[in-house]
């Protein structure tokens, strides 16, 4: 079983590799090839790129990178071509996944793609929907929650629907006993020089000390963040030790505020954004003119997460309050609003629905060849 998989940034290389161990367990068998991270090169998957140069955000990081990223592109197309996949499976990352779902498509090869582009997210989707129908027409979609699902009516075939997050805590981070301040500034080069060093600078100058302070990043920023941080404040890279050690936290809008959340870890979502990005954001997004970007904040359609979301400048000329009280970081995530959000989150298995997927479109792609 050949299949071609792609994931560019560190929430999609767990998905992937998610996907790819459950798959494997199906199908021994199993050949890849491909890019992802570190997640899914430990499940066997060789990446031409390491996943620091594959990751950008906004509009400024995606010009700097203009040139690599067209190159790895041809690259990554090539070599779609010549592994002559049975199945491709890809996870969000539109940029590089699209082109490479409408050339395997144009091979008749079947695509599964989780986590596609979010259209719930524009204030006109359906400008963007029939871009999508046009460039992947018969791609099967895997969708993380169930109100995503609307935003693709009529897709052929219907989308599934799995996300891969664990299950709530049933204590909250006070009940656990921790202590420690968690900074989870992003898992891109570009969006961890941006935030970082303003966030240490308003937290110094708030509690007078880095003391207690812990930035939590992908193995492959660490350098990155050591550049930023020097030896203080602490810089891991062990998710689930630095959840357990957290009393309170600060995150970058991305997947880790619905895990704070879920964790129940009190927590304040900033975000520090290129100005080029943030002016075309406030045009087509809803998030930046309605207050809710978080996924915790999306999902429940109410702010139980506080957001700000600016420029640097913005930062500097009024920046994000940081309460005193541990109690007051996020009122909103009451034990009724984390269940809640749960229950609207879904089926959590998603590795089992994708693997399933990928089983059928391989079943029926060497159906088809016998009958040839």
């Amino acid at each position: 079983m050949r299949v071609f998989a792609g994931a560019g940034e560190a929430s999609g290389d767990r998905i992937l590799a998610a996907v790819i161990r459950e798959l494997r367990a199906r199908r021994p068998d199993l050949a890849l090839a491909g890019f992802g991270g570190p997640f899914a090169a430990r499940e066997g998957l060789t990446s031409p790129y390491p996943l620091r140069d594959l990751a950008v955000n906004g509009i400024g990081d995606v010009l700097r990178r203009g040139a690599f990223l067209l190159r790895a592109r041809a690259r990554l197309l090539r070599e779609l071509e010549a592994f002559e996949p049975d199945a491709v499976l890809l996870v969000d990352y539109p940029g590089m996944n699209i082109p490479l779902a409408r050339a395997a498509r144009r091979a008749g090869v079947p695509v599964l793609y989780i986590a596609p582009p979010q259209l719930w997210a524009y204030r006109n989707p359906a400008r963007r929907l029939a871009r999508l129908r046009r460039r992947l027409p018969g791609v099967h979609l895997q969708v993380l929650f169930p109100f995503e699902t609307a935003s693709f009516p009529g897709w052929n075939p219907p989308p599934a629907q799995g996300h891969f997050f664990p299950q709530p805590a049933f204590e909250s981070a006070r009940e656990r006993g921790g202590t420690r301040l968690l900074l989870c500034a992003g898992s891109r080069r570009g969006v961890l020089r941006r935030n970082l060093p303003l966030w240490l600078s308003r937290v110094r100058g708030f509690f007078g000390t880095l003391e207690g302070v812990e930035v939590l990043v992908p193995d492959y920023l660490v350098d990155d963040a050591r550049a930023i941080c020097g030896d203080d404040p602490t810089i891991t890279t062990d998710r689930a030790a630095a959840f357990a050690r957290a009393g309170a936290a600060i995150a970058f809008p991305g997947t880790v505020t619905l895990e704070l959340f879920l964790a129940r870890v009190p927590t304040r979502v900033w975000g520090v954004i290129d100005p080029l990005t943030y002016l075309v954001a406030r045009r087509v997004l809803r998030g930046p003119s309605d207050g809710r970007i978080a996924l915790p904040n999306v999902i429940a359609q109410e702010v139980v997460l506080p957001e700000w979301i600016g420029t640097a400048a913005d930062f500097r000329r009024a920046p994000p309050e940081i309460p005193a009280r541990r109690e007051d970081w996020n009122p909103g995530a009451t034990p009724e609003a984390v269940h809640a959000v749960w229950t609207a989150m879904g089926s959590g298995e998603g590795p089992r629905r994708a693997a399933e997927t990928l089983s059928a479109l391989t079943g029926r792609a060497a159906s088809r060849c016998g009958s040839d």
